[in-house]
């Protein structure tokens, strides 16, 4: 992928950490387009069917406050089109929505929408990722096991986006310093996947963005390689 391309990897999406990585993302819009007259305009790729929309809406209030339009809700379930989705790929970014990792990446799948997101990613364009979202953005879903999802689907492809080379988990309990949850990962993971696609560990109160091939940690994010912790700062 192209070194212009920008992501934010959020655990939670009100924590201070997320403003911050997500005012980042669009500083970096602000940036790459000046002059800039109209607001950022960034679309909504919901996990789920969303029938009242109230998250979307709680969503656009919150990019308001940052100075960005969220628009251009587009669900792969109930409401689906696909002129919805080559919409969603106009806009300026693309917030991938939480939810169930397993399921939203098999819709993904059988609506062809990889390819869709991948070119626009391509084009240096950025996406926020929440939660779920963001582990769409690594090269595979693995590791959705280590924060509680279930492959209820019954998905066998696990390879999603591929955006970035380092695999994500969001929700961490650090109580035990990351400990915990290094053990499940060399588990669950095996240690040559883990050395080619380090695993992001993220609380609540943790996020990250990247940029021009680099991590910017906000809050205290954590990276295991299969071996060692390291702080992301």
């Amino acid at each position: 992928m192209t070194g212009k391309l920008t992501l934010a990897l959020l655990s939670d999406f009100h924590c201070s950490a997320a403003q911050q990585a997500i005012a980042c993302v669009l500083d970096a819009l602000t940036e790459a387009h000046l002059p800039r007259v109209a607001p950022i305009k960034v679309g909504y790729l919901a996990s789920a069917h969303e029938p009242e929309r109230d998250y979307y809406r709680q969503t656009q209030v919150a990019y308001a406050a940052l100075g960005a339009e969220l628009c251009c809700y587009t669900d792969l379930q109930q409401d689906y089109s696909a002129s919805a989705l080559q919409a969603l790929c106009q806009c300026d970014a693309i917030h991938l929505a939480g939810g169930d990792t397993f399921a939203f990446l098999a819709a993904i799948q059988q609506r062809g929408a990889m390819e869709c997101l991948q070119a626009f990613a391509a084009k240096g364009a950025a996406m926020i990722g929440l939660s779920a979202g963001a582990m769409l953005m690594t090269p595979n879903i693995t590791s959705a096991s280590l924060c509680g999802d279930h492959n209820q689907v019954q998905l066998d492809n696990l390879s999603a986006l591929g955006l970035l080379p380092y695999q994500f988990v969001p929700h961490v309990d650090f109580s035990q310093h990351g400990v915990d949850i290094s053990v499940a990962a060399a588990q669950l993971i095996a240690s040559q996947e883990l050395a080619q696609y380090p695993l992001i560990l993220c609380a609540d109160s943790d996020a990250l963005v990247y940029r021009e091939q680099q991590l910017i940690g906000f809050g205290q994010p954590l990276l295991f390689d299969g071996v060692a912790l390291m702080a992301l700062t």
